[in-house]
């Protein structure tokens, strides 16, 4: 992937946090879900750009999280993965019904949603050096 392209990746992925945030104080909890959701894929999708040049096409999650465990077998992003199965099951379902199903989010259960992106994105920083 070309520089610029992978740049974008994660300029993209801070806007739908942006809008995840501002959805969620107006009490739009489905919108919000769906933002941290793309935020939390496109930040994965950054990372694993930057570490070998391109990433899985799939919306997923649990498998963009286990590509980047392989390459940098890192302890952190695996004790998150196997500790929030919850959040990012609620995020997989988000992704999938903000388009075809109708689907109810909770305020909890978006507050869930924005801590596991804010925690993914601390332990995925430490990988863009």
């Amino acid at each position: 992937m070309a520089k610029d392209q992978i740049k974008l990746l994660k300029e993209r992925a801070e806007k739908f946090y942006f809008y995840g945030i501002e959805a969620f104080k107006k009490g739009d909890f489905e919108i919000s879900a769906f933002n941290f959701e793309q935020a939390a894929q496109l930040y994965l999708k950054y990372t694993l750009s930057l570490l070998i040049g391109d990433f899985p096409k799939t919306h997923e999650l649990r498998r963009l999280m286990e590509e980047i465990i392989k390459v940098t077998q890192n302890k952190k992003l695996s004790k998150l993965l196997n500790e929030q199965q919850n959040v990012i099951s609620d995020l997989e379902v988000a992704y999938l019904t903000s388009r075809y199903l109708p689907a109810t989010f909770y305020k909890k259960q978006v507050e869930n949603m924005k801590n596991f992106v804010d925690e993914l994105k601390e332990i995925l920083k430490t990988l863009w050096t």
